[in-house]
């Protein structure tokens, strides 16, 4: 039997290399009964997951997964996603500009962001904190406040580290409750799942929803 409750708190992203367009209307067929948070999909299947998902919300990526794109480039691909009415993007920081200690850049890049998304869908800011030090984790929250930004998914998943349990608990301790998180990276199993949110964790991303919700073949009939 699905935990709907877990559900709620469930981020669903079919991003792996190999999804086609038949794999991704194959996984809403699994998720028909499922009531979970929202989807994330490339820019490219935003269409085809409105229409798929037509009350469910639906979101994308940009500049995924270190930062990579410039600033023009992020500003254009929020302008599509706003045009496909997504509610939420999720953003890489410029990882190797924090990294480098250019934080005045990392600041000037997410404002643009910000003043693009005009408050018209959720931006969901990570900065990858398994390759971060807890200096640099509590540097980039305190960022993300001031800029505007409620929300932290943890890591992008793609091999870029497992959050601990010790991030999550940091954030909420310097932080508080100002920011939601969102964790990602690590998260394989229902138990997992219970001590994250023990922890202060709003919602999860994992690769591996099934198990942590309950979900078996039957709830796919």
């Amino acid at each position: 039997m699905i935990d709907q409750d877990m559900a709620k708190r469930m981020i669903l992203a079919p991003l792996t290399t190999e999804m086609t367009e038949s794999g991704i209307r194959e996984f809403a067929k699994d998720v028909k009964n499922v009531d979970f948070y929202s989807v994330i999909v490339d820019e490219f299947y935003i269409s085809l997951a409105r229409e798929l998902f037509p009350k469910k919300r639906v979101g994308t990526i940009i500049s995924y997964p270190l930062g990579g794109f410039t600033t023009e480039t992020n500003v254009k691909l929020i302008e599509r996603a706003l045009s496909f009415q997504c509610s939420e993007i999720d953003v890489s920081p410029k990882f190797n500009y924090m990294k480098s200690g250019k934080w005045d850049l990392v600041k000037k890049d997410l404002e643009a962001i910000v003043k693009a998304v005009g408050g018209k869908m959720d931006i969901v800011a990570l900065p990858q904190v398994a390759k971060m030090t807890f200096e640099e984790i509590e540097q980039v929250c305190r960022l993300f406040l001031e800029v505007g930004i409620k929300i932290i998914k943890t890591n992008s998943g793609f091999w870029q580290g497992s959050t601990a349990i010790e991030h999550v608990k940091f954030i909420r301790r310097v932080i508080g409750k100002e920011l939601q998180i969102e964790v990602s990276g690590g998260v394989r199993t229902k138990k997992d799942a219970e001590e994250y949110i023990e922890a202060g964790v709003d919602r999860i991303h994992s690769s591996t929803w099934k198990n942590i919700i309950g979900w078996t073949e039957e709830d796919a009939k």
